[in-house]
Parts: structure tokens; sequence; C-alpha cells
């Protein structure tokens, strides 16, 4: 089927892309490689790669927890400050 779709000109439906994007993860190219292979122009299958991506892809995954700060009251934000290191000597801090 996949040579089917490398020999296909003119536009692609969804599904099309979906079996390549599949095609993709499955294999062990690298994504120039797999477009070369397949005959599809890298910015489109960048493009397809992220419209089919689902919404849940672009949520941080659930390897890295998120961290939970508990509520204070005002008395405890009397001083407190956040500083933020930027590189190259900068830093940014606020009150």
């Amino acid at each position: 089927m996949m040579k089917e779709l490398a020999a296909k000109s003119g536009r692609r439906s969804r599904e099309e892309w979906l079996s390549l994007m599949s095609a993709y993860e499955a294999g062990d190219l690298s994504q120039r490689e797999f477009c070369r292979a397949q005959g599809v122009a890298y910015s489109t299958f960048g493009y397809w790669r992220k419209q089919l991506r689902s919404p849940a892809d672009t949520l941080v995954p659930e390897s890295e927890p998120l961290l939970e700060l508990s509520p204070f009251s005002k008395a405890d934000s009397v001083d407190w400050r956040v500083e933020l290191e930027l590189g190259s000597g900068m830093c940014l801090r606020v009150r």
C-alpha cells in the first residue's frame, strides 16, 4: 500500500496521511529520509504531522509531574521574591 501512496501524484486524503504517519512512526528513518523515500515534500510532511497530532500530544507528558502549589495567606506573602536567570549574566527579579 505504501508504494501506491508514493507513486500517486496529487493531493492525498486525510486517511492517506494517517497511513503515511503510521508507517513513519513504525519505521526507523528520519523524517527527511522518509519523505525522500515516499516522494513527499518535507514541509508538507511537517504540516500534516502537526495537523494529525492529537490535542493530548501537546500537553505535558505523564512522565513529567506538575508542581502543585498550596495557597498561602496574604501574611505569608509580605516578603516574597522570584529570580529568573536568563543567561548571559541577565537576571529578572520580581517582588
